[in-house]
Parts: C-alpha cells; sequence; structure tokens
C-alpha cells in the first residue's frame, strides 16, 4: 500500500481513477459499437453492390472500384448530408407543412428549409465581395499567370474563341490560380452526396461519382490526389465531375486531361466549357453605367432585356474614365439587361449575354460581376485606377444581411403580390426587383436595396 499511498495518499482517488478507468473502456466499447454498425450497414452495403454493377457496365474495373468504394463510409459531417432516417423525418415535416391552408404569420419557424442552408457570400453585402487587397491580389498573381503563359494563352483563345480574360477571372476567383486546394476526399465526398445527400439531388451525385471513378480508372488522376470542395467541385477552373467528363481536354498532349495541375489543361478545360454554354466571342461581358434620378430599378434582370439605343433613350449613360471622360458604347444595337447588386446604392451595370455566361458557371452576379471585372483589371495598362469601377460601393450594411434576413424580406414581398420569387435567402436581382417593385407601391423612389426600415416596413403592412 506504500506505492499507492504515494500516488493517490487519498481513498477517494482510487474511486475517481477506477470510474475514468470505467468511463473510458464503455465510451471506446460504444465508439467500437457504432463502428461495427456503420461498417456493416447492410442498405450502404447494398447500395454498393447495385452501383458495382452499374460501374462495370461503364467499364471501370474492379480493382478501382474496390480501392476507391469498398471500405468508404458517408461522412455526415458534409452539408446537406444526413442519414436516411432524418431525411425521411425532414421530408414529412415538409410534406405537414406544405399541406397547410392558412398563411401563418412569419416567423423563424415558418422559413423554408432552404432558408436555413449554408451561407454564401456570393448573396449576402455586396461590398465584402470586393475587398480591396484581396482583389489586389488576385490582380497582381493574375497579372503574372498573364506574362508566364503569353505563349499558350493567345493558342488557347484562337481555339476556342474565348477571351483569355474570362478565363483567368474564373481561375483567380475559385481557386486563386491553383493556390487554394481543395481538402476534401473526392470519392468520400460524392459517395456521400450520392447516398446520404437530399434525395432529389442523389441521382446526380451517383452519376458525378461514376464519372470520378471513370477518369481515375483512365489514369487522368490518382485516387489519393483527388481531392473535391465539400460540394464535389475539383481541379482548377472547380468543375463537377459531370462536367470534367465532358468538357476537359488534353491541350498538352501528354494522354491526360489533367485539370489539376496543368495550366494548359485546365484554361483550355475551362474555355472549352465557357464556349458550350453560349460564349459569344468579340464582345465583354458589360459596361459600368450612370443612370438619371427617378430612374426605375425594378427593371433589372433579363426581362428587362433592350438594345443600348434604347437605354440611351431613358437617360442610361456610360460612366466617365479616370481621365473625366464619358465613355462610348460600341454598339447601339447590341442587347443588354440592367444590373445593379447594392441598388441605386452602389455600381449599375448594362450586361451582355456573356454576363449570362458567367451566371451558367456560378449562379451568382456577384461572381459573374467579379471574374469579368477581375479578368479586366488583370489585362488593365496604366493603372488600377484608369480600369476600376467608378462608382463606390456602399460603406456600411444598413441592413444587417444574413440569409434568414433576406428570407423573410422574400417572404413579405411574396405576401404582398411584389415578387413571385420563391424564398430563399439569397440576396439577387429577383429579390432587388421586388423591393424595387415594393417601394414604387407604398410611393417610394426605389432603391432596390435592402435597409432596417424597409424591413420594418414590410413586416407592417404583412400583418
Amino acid at each position: 500500500m506504500a506505492v499507492i499511498q504515494l500516488w493517490f495518499p487519498k481513498r477517494a482517488n482510487l474511486i475517481s481513477l477506477f470510474v475514468i478507468i470505467c468511463s473510458c473502456f464503455f465510451i471506446s466499447s460504444g465508439v467500437f459499437a457504432r463502428e461495427r454498425h456503420i461498417k456493416t450497414d447492410p442498405a450502404l452495403e447494398k447500395w454498393k453492390t447495385v452501383l458495382w454493377q452499374t460501374a462495370k457496365e461503364q467499364g471501370i474495373s474492379r480493382k478501382t472500384f474496390k480501392a476507391a468504394v469498398s471500405n468508404v463510409r458517408p461522412n455526415y459531417k458534409l452539408p446537406r448530408v444526413r442519414t436516411h432516417a432524418r431525411w425521411d423525418k425532414i421530408i414529412r415535416q415538409q410534406k405537414k407543412s406544405g399541406t397547410a391552408q392558412k398563411r401563418k404569420a412569419v416567423s423563424k419557424n415558418s422559413f423554408p428549409a432552404s432558408c436555413s442552408r449554408p451561407r454564401q457570400k456570393e448573396f449576402l453585402f455586396p461590398t465584402g465581395y470586393f475587398q480591396e487587397r484581396y482583389v489586389r491580389n488576385l490582380v497582381s498573381q493574375g497579372k503574372e499567370i498573364r506574362n508566364k503563359y503569353k505563349n499558350i494563352l493567345p493558342l488557347i483563345e484562337k481555339r476556342y474563341g474565348v477571351d483569355m480574360r474570362a478565363v483567368l477571372g474564373i481561375w483567380g476567383k475559385e481557386t486563386a490560380y491553383g493556390r487554394a486546394k481543395n481538402k476534401f476526399d473526392g470519392i468520400r465526398t460524392l459517395l456521400s452526396l450520392a447516398y446520404a445527400g437530399a434525395p432529389d439531388a442523389r441521382p446526380k451525385y451517383r452519376q458525378n461519382l461514376l464519372h470520378a471513378l471513370k477518369f481515375i480508372d483512365e489514369g487522368h488522376i490518382s485516387l489519393a490526389a483527388y481531392k473535391t470542395t465539400y460540394a464535389g467541385a475539383t481541379g482548377y477552373p472547380q468543375f463537377s465531375p459531370d462536367i470534367v467528363a465532358a468538357y476537359a481536354v488534353d491541350f498538352d498532349g501528354d494522354g491526360r486531361k489533367n485539370i489539376w495541375s496543368s495550366v494548359p489543361d485546365a484554361l483550355a478545360s475551362a474555355a472549352n466549357y465557357l464556349k458550350a454554354i453560349g460564349w459569344k466571342s468579340g464582345q465583354g461581358w458589360g459596361y459600368e453605367v450612370d443612370v438619371p434620378k427617378g430612374f426605375n430599378c425594378a427593371v433589372e434582370g433579363p426581362l428587362g432585356r433592350r438594345t443600348i439605343a434604347e437605354w440611351r433613350a431613358l437617360g442610361v449613360r456610360r460612366v466617365k474614365g479616370a481621365n473625366g471622360k464619358v465613355l462610348k458604347f460600341p454598339d447601339l444595337a447590341q442587347k443588354v439587361q440592367f444590373m445593379a447588386p447594392a441598388g441605386m446604392n452602389g455600381p449599375k451595370f448594362l450586361v451582355t449575354e456573356n454576363f449570362e455566361v458567367f451566371r451558367r458557371y456560378n449562379k451568382a452576379d456577384l461572381y459573374a460581376l467579379f471574374v469579368g471585372h477581375l479578368g479586366d483589371l488583370i489585362w488593365c495598362n496604366g493603372g488600377r485606377k484608369k480600369c476600376d469601377f467608378q462608382t463606390a460601393w456602399p460603406s456600411k450594411d444598413n441592413f444587417g444581411f444574413t440569409r434568414k434576413r433576406i428570407c423573410e424580406v422574400q417572404i413579405h414581398l411574396k405576401h404582398l403580390g411584389a415578387s413571385e420569387e420563391n424564398p430563399d435567402g439569397l440576396f439577387g436581382g429577383k429579390t432587388r426587383n421586388g423591393i424595387g417593385t415594393y417601394e414604387r407601391q407604398i410611393g417610394r423612389l426605389p432603391s432596390c436595396f435592402p435597409n432596417k426600415a424597409l424591413l420594418k416596413s414590410l413586416r407592417e403592412d404583412d400583418k
């Protein structure tokens, strides 16, 4: 007992040690039990068996499939990945709430499930998306890339008819020219979304998982190197696997469609994809403009598209350049649409069809504006001020942008007949259009941008 007394002078300490040891044993036993349960999940194993039959039909080898899939379990920490039981409960709740006939008062408990999904900075306060230091760094790095690959970029542009400004703008935004690395195990991520993601999205991710297995099997990338975002995007241009399968090219001629480490392959693949989704050669993405006082900003969006000559008749002009001279439109017959991500409080634009091509790449106005502007700045000669936006972004968020707060605005706008947009908490052109329409309804000069006073007015009118 002398030795024991040396370490545990009190009997209470012995009891505590015993409790700790027992607790660790039972916790460990529970963990191991859960692990055994997950590993032998019959539904998952059955799903994998069916998946293998499809993979085999598509020419994927058993060796690749087994190495990639056999011991992989869903990652339930990923957004929008849940157990099947949890998804069943969510669907029952949605069906129950959808059958309610009487409109309930707007509250956090009545928001659609889409408004609780992860926040996306592309749909929040726009000024934060264009942070000066961030933009400056990307422009500097982009100019280095432009110089380093000055012999390759014209060849890609000639083959696909896509402006390299657009391609470098996208590469810079997506992965900071390869500096931002994807961190998620690609196959496990896709398997998680295919097996335990949102039920309506599972078929798409199942096919993407098969695409990924196919180009691993073909040797375009190794299993260990195949990394993605939490949503399954991969490579320098952040393609989903179906886009890789359809549009990736071997531009450097080494036999691999390598969008992960070959700059020529990645840039040519991005150009090939942009061409496929509608890029129009020989025209830019848009023009910064000034509008007259009292301008109806609620005309924003594709439905308001008209010729530049018609916009000029409404008093819309290009901004003055850094030298003080008003810039001219190159083609008055060109059809464009109005777009103002900060409403009347920030830069305003007339945007071309190529702007919509950017939105097909990523469905966000701020994203499309950023990549187009970044490309222009990379090719700008004569100083940053010459090519930057001439109108300042709003300096302060007077609304308190959150996804749920935007969702509330959208719900009120729909209730009041100012918008037909389905509430999702994503701030874009439809929401700005609805705000402008509501402001006109109540006799206010349209700003097409939310603030606390607007939200208060919506709440009072939608009681």
